[in-house]
């Protein structure tokens, strides 16, 4: 390798060299592993690119390479200058044909990538992905570049989600300063119908970032764009809570020892059916009842003398196996995540009443086929040893089955039901 020399201007900073030098060692060294061809192409890129442009110059001023080195627009350029070499295999030209007609490092650094992997013409931001580094997810992105300046369909790129036509259509006429996730998402919501304010409103959420569960998502946006009376600052918290609902996992406390499992509250959440108004009443529930999380305490109390329940029901006839359980909320957060799920209010009225073991709060579950869900939230005064309450969701009446159960539990443990 040739050293990169600053003899040509007398007044540039010495500690601003040998800080790009340290850049390039260590670039040199990230791919010492690799094949010879991908070595001698990145040693190549660097003896053009000092020959024929200032990309890799150090700056003049002491304060200026002390702000560049070691994270800055030179450590950047040459990660970038590695990444192309690891696409040498796809060279549309030889590196020694280059001629930028450009000044500045970035746009330099855009006519090289253009030049040696660009048949066609490719977007503005799509030549940011070569500054992204080497991870997998940055290789994919720059594959994109690739597949774009070969000419190739890019529906049939390597692509977290399915583009339409006109999606893809979009997606290649993003502005140029747009992040590359974000350009894609904007082509998803445009080639739907969503208007260009919508497109914003989306990419400013996670979904601008994130790409799971992608037919998900897309019945979310079509949701989105069905509803053009939306108001745009909802889209952000209604997005929160559908993902707060069917991919967080948040606690279950139905295991034998009463230790919790975590899973999604709603995992099979869908959007049929539902309606701006009910979905936003239910989002600015969900965000309100995280507000007062965030202030209240986290608070535990002893368990009870009274015992927890488990019974399994075999399988007959066309009724499948169910297993049933009933467990003591011990936790001020457990108060809370079942009032959410419940829809009532013992999250909120009843933690003074079992920190003073005035009252002892339970959860019935039942898990079959279809998965394990709430079935009753149940009050207990353990003073008399009496059921006082148990509601369904909503507030809504125990079921005969529902009784049933909390019938046989109580008598095991002695207790007497006055609902």
């Amino acid at each position: 390798m040739r050293p990169i020399s600053s003899a040509a201007d007398p007044r540039r900073n010495r500690a601003a060299k040998s800080g790009i030098d340290r850049i390039v060692h260590r670039a040199l060294g990230l791919v010492v592993d690799r094949d010879d061809e991908e070595r001698n192409a990145f040693l190549c890129l660097l003896h053009q690119v000092q020959s024929r442009s200032n990309l890799l110059r150090p700056p003049i001023s002491r304060r200026l390479a002390e702000r560049l080195e070691p994270i800055g627009v030179h450590s950047a350029l040459i990660s970038g200058l590695r990444s192309l070499a690891a696409f040498h295999r796809q060279w549309l030209r030889p590196v020694e044909s280059w001629s930028p007609a450009e000044t500045n490092p970035r746009p330099q650094f855009v006519s090289l990538a253009r030049h040696l992997l660009a048949a066609y013409d490719v977007p503005g931001f799509l030549t940011s992905v070569w500054l992204e580094g080497s991870t997998a997810e940055a290789r994919r992105h720059q594959g994109w570049f690739v597949d774009v300046g070969s000419g190739r369909n890019i529906r049939n790129s390597d692509l977290p989600l399915r583009l339409s036509k006109m999606m893809a259509h979009h997606f290649l006429l993003v502005p140029d300063h747009f992040k590359v996730d974000a350009a894609l998402r904007w082509g998803q919501v445009r080639g739907l119908g969503g208007s260009e304010s919508l497109a914003r409103a989306v990419i400013a959420t996670r979904l601008g970032r994130s790409f799971e569960a992608p037919d998900f998502w897309e019945t979310v946006i079509r949701f989105f764009v069905n509803h053009p009376e939306l108001d745009l600052a909802k889209v952000d918290p209604i997005i929160e809570y559908l993902y707060d609902r069917r991919f967080v996992p948040q606690p279950w406390l139905d295991l034998p020892e009463g230790e919790g499992e975590w899973r999604p509250p709603q995992p099979d959440l869908m959007m049929k059916g539902r309606t701006l108004r009910s979905l936003w009443r239910n989002a600015l529930a969900w965000q309100q009842d995280r507000g007062m999380q965030g202030r209240r305490p986290f608070k535990r109390w002893p368990r009870s003398e009274i015992g927890e329940f488990r019974l399994v029901e075999a399988g007959i006839a066309d009724r499948p196996a169910r297993s049933w359980a009933i467990r003591e909320l011990l936790t001020s957060r457990e108060l809370q995540i079942e009032g959410s799920a419940m829809h009532h209010c013992v999250g909120t009225c009843y933690l003074d009443l079992c920190l003073t073991r005035r009252a002892s709060i339970w959860s019935m579950s039942v898990e079959d086929v279809d998965g394990r869900r709430r079935v009753l939230t149940i009050e207990v005064n353990p003073d008399t040893m009496t059921v006082v309450q148990a509601k369904r969701c909503c507030n809504a009446r125990p079921r005969p089955k529902d009784l049933q159960i909390l019938g046989l539990w109580a008598e095991r443990q002695g207790l007497t039901v006055e609902i």
